[in-house]
């Protein structure tokens, strides 16, 4: 990442799936909602995880208010709005706490150690700790209409690349890992 030499400079909002050392860097940071769409409908499907779907509801909605006010060439949301969507996501999530299922702890046996590190926890709550923890990332499109609500088109844009490592290892020389980029550019 320093090499490349983006993130280090990079000014606006870095639009990402929630690596942590993404945020090393000293910029705005925005989750991807493409990525948390996945994971909600999966808890939603696996564990009945009925939050999960409000919540994949209320950032759809957010998402079509924020496109239907850049339509209008609105450079951000009424803070009325912005307060209602806040207080709505912070709802399904208090909301989807009841719900969260909780991995009970075995008891020590005499003679065992304590492990070490934090208890384990259901994936479920994993996903709900990060969308409470980061409720600013995951909603920074609402807040910076400049902001993606996916780094769909980032990912895609590097696709390509990824690809043609995978089959064939590495570009022989830079000249043709030039030339391969230039025909895709």
């Amino acid at each position: 990442m320093e090499a490349i030499g983006i993130l280090p400079h990079f000014k606006g909002t870095a639009i990402h799936d929630h690596w942590k050392p993404y945020f090393q860097y000293v910029t705005s940071h925005g989750l991807c909602n493409a990525h948390h769409f996945r994971e909600l409908i999966y808890h939603e499907e696996q564990y009945s995880q009925q939050w999960a779907k409000e919540l994949r509801s209320c950032l759809l909605e957010i998402k079509q208010e924020v496109e239907s006010h850049k339509i209008k060439g609105d450079l951000k949301m009424p803070p009325s709005r912005r307060r209602y969507f806040e207080r709505r996501y912070g709802r399904i999530l208090k909301e989807g706490l009841k719900e969260l299922p909780v991995i009970h702890q075995k008891k020590e046996a005499t003679g065992e150690k304590k492990k070490r590190g934090k208890p384990k926890q259901h994936p479920s709550k994993n996903l709900w700790d990060r969308l409470h923890d980061f409720k600013r990332e995951t909603l920074a499109f609402m807040y910076d209409f400049t902001a993606s609500f996916t780094n769909n088109r980032a990912e895609r844009d590097i696709r390509m690349i990824k690809s043609k490592q995978k089959v064939s290892g590495c570009f022989r020389s830079e000249e043709g890992g030039e030339m391969f980029l230039r025909t895709r550019g």
